[in-house]
């Protein structure tokens, strides 16, 4: 197939020129400024004014194309599985399929599709080198970036004329698809958030703990660091007393260093920079005054013999999880899942194969101001956005359910049977979605509306309906950073060299393992970083999320 010795071409090229299109891990949503300044506005006027007059000549040339009906040639790009071994195949039936949709009888689409270590450097390759790209797909992009530098085109004109479309998606996810108040993608729609649970075998909470203590502790709104740290303590060591000193608990600061564990919610700004819901104020991750006090007494329980005393090499997995009734495990873990604690609790026990209690430590959910899921955009060289607009609704509305799901899951018969309406089986996987390993297989939260997907054997029932539950529920917190996007063109050196100077430090840190020295440690650490540049970083960025707020 053409396509897809375009694609392994593409491929060899991006490993050979790999050190010239480096790329790092941004870690969150990036790229265009919200700071008041000249010269940025002008760049980003002048992109704007070009995006609009390509757009214009596109549509002319697209509304040529469709009255002539000439075949229109649609280049999606996006990231998953790979070329794998059936893509044509399903390639060549999605476009079948598609022919019989209104205004896409003329229509082909070709799949690019790139693993996550692929996706953005054969994105670079191709946009320096002028190759077609219709839609993009901003899962392992900078969105923020791309807008900034005007590969796409504004679609503020195409939603305000098609009411369906713009009314399947809730407005705060129109936000997350938006930069500067112009929408520049249409954002796949998924489950928006999801709740921490504290995950223990039933039998070790009913001998040795007081699960209602726990819950009011945790779900309290204003709990802190120690009050954690000591029914966490206390807990534990009813366990070792009853089942001996080989039962430990993953370390406080990591609870504290990451969403999964007893961090108040938080925003990230870029990268290991985030903005706690409760605050205004940027900071490292790793550097906030609840972590401080982690570390510290991380430091006490290594001593105590709470935490693995090789805690620094060792892996946690060994220990959580279906682990955790082994002679040597970890008497709890933390997850993210969704739902209440008697449905969540029984999901876990079925999946470890023993009986848990998981305890949300919330009592609602956060919406935060990132999208895991991104959107598809148009580009501004794409010369039938309108046929690539309609593409992406039917990738979004229900009208185009048949059409998603056959990019998704594949071939009926082939890929997977059908079992009713809205159930399928799987013929190469059991979880909810294929590896690169399968056939074939898409990953639904990329390609389009999730709410439209059939249900396999590693769905449950109902997960679709407590998804939009969650999404609509009237107690959720919503960011007040939606659409936000970090400007970091300035401080790239000094983000590099933090982000440097936190891996040589973060984990000893974290565990514990220092002991009495974790203090003039940490004071290596904030000197070093201080040295890297962080108030750079700080200012830079706290200027930015004050500018944003001010509008």
């Amino acid at each position: 197939m053409k396509k897809v010795k375009q694609l392994a071409a593409l491929g060899l090229s991006v490993a050979m020129i790999a050190g010239l299109c480096a790329c790092g891990d941004t870690g969150g949503q990036e790229g265009s400024s919200v700071q008041d300044s000249a010269v940025q506005d002008s760049a980003q006027s002048s992109a704007q004014e070009s995006s609009t007059a390509e757009s214009s000549a596109q549509e002319s040339a697209s509304n040529e194309n469709q009255e002539s009906g000439e075949p229109v040639v649609l280049e999606w790009w996006y990231r998953g599985n790979g070329v794998q071994k059936d893509t044509e195949l399903v390639e060549d039936a999605f476009n079948e399929l598609l022919k019989t949709y209104p205004e896409m009888e003329n229509v082909t689409v070709h799949f690019n599709c790139y693993t996550g270590g692929e996706y953005k450097n054969s994105v670079i390759l191709a946009q320096s080198a002028n190759q077609q790209i219709d839609i993009l797909n901003t899962v392992g992009l900078d969105f923020a970036e791309e807008v900034g530098k005007g590969s796409f085109l504004a679609l503020d004109d195409y939603l305000a004329s098609n009411a369906a479309l713009k009314a399947e998606l809730p407005d705060w996810l129109w936000e997350l698809g938006s930069i500067d108040g112009h929408t520049y993608i249409v954002p796949n729609y998924q489950r928006a958030a999801n709740m921490m649970y504290f995950i223990t075998p039933k039998d070790y909470m009913d001998k040795y703990g007081d699960i209602d203590a726990m819950r009011e502790v945790f779900q309290s709104r204003d709990r802190d660091v120690e009050t954690v740290a000591a029914t966490l303590e206390a807990y534990c060591a009813a366990v070792q007393a009853g089942e001996g000193i080989q039962k430990y608990m993953p370390s406080l600061g990591t609870s504290y260093s990451t969403q999964y564990g007893f961090m108040d919610r938080y925003d990230t700004i870029y990268g290991k920079f985030i903005k706690s819901r409760s605050s205004d104020k940027v900071e490292n991750i790793y550097m906030t005054e609840d972590i401080l006090k982690a570390y510290e007494i991380s430091a006490e329980w290594y001593k105590k013999g709470y935490v693995h005393p090789d805690i620094l090499t060792v892996s946690a997995k060994d220990f959580e999880g279906a682990n955790m009734m082994n002679e040597i495990s970890y008497i709890y873990c933390m997850n993210n899942q969704a739902g209440d604690e008697e449905s969540v609790s029984k999901y876990y026990s079925e999946t470890y194969g023993f009986e848990v209690y998981a305890i949300p430590i919330f009592t609602n959910y956060y919406i935060t101001n990132t999208w895991a899921a991104g959107g598809n955009g148009i580009t501004a060289k794409c010369a039938n956005p309108d046929k690539a607009m309609r593409l992406i609704e039917l990738m979004t509305t229900e009208e185009g359910t048949e059409l998603y799901n056959l990019v998704v899951y594949g071939i009926e018969g082939t890929h997977y049977e059908k079992l009713d309406d809205t159930h399928i089986k799987t013929l190469e996987y059991d979880g909810t979605q294929g590896g690169v390993d399968a056939s074939y297989a898409a990953m639904k939260w990329i390609m389009g509306n999730t709410f439209h997907a059939y249900l396999n054997q590693g769905c449950k029932d109902g997960d679709n309906e407590l998804a939009l539950e969650i999404n609509n529920a009237s107690d959720n917190e919503v960011s007040d950073l939606m659409g936000f996007s970090a400007d970091v063109s300035d401080i790239a050196t000094q983000l590099e060299q933090t982000q440097a100077v936190t891996d040589e430090y973060r984990m000893a840190l974290e565990s514990g393992a220092m002991g009495d020295d974790w203090k003039s440690y940490y004071d290596d650490y904030e000197g070093k970083m201080n040295n890297a540049g962080l108030q750079d970083i700080l200012t830079a960025l706290q200027g930015q999320v004050d500018a944003f707020k001010a509008k």
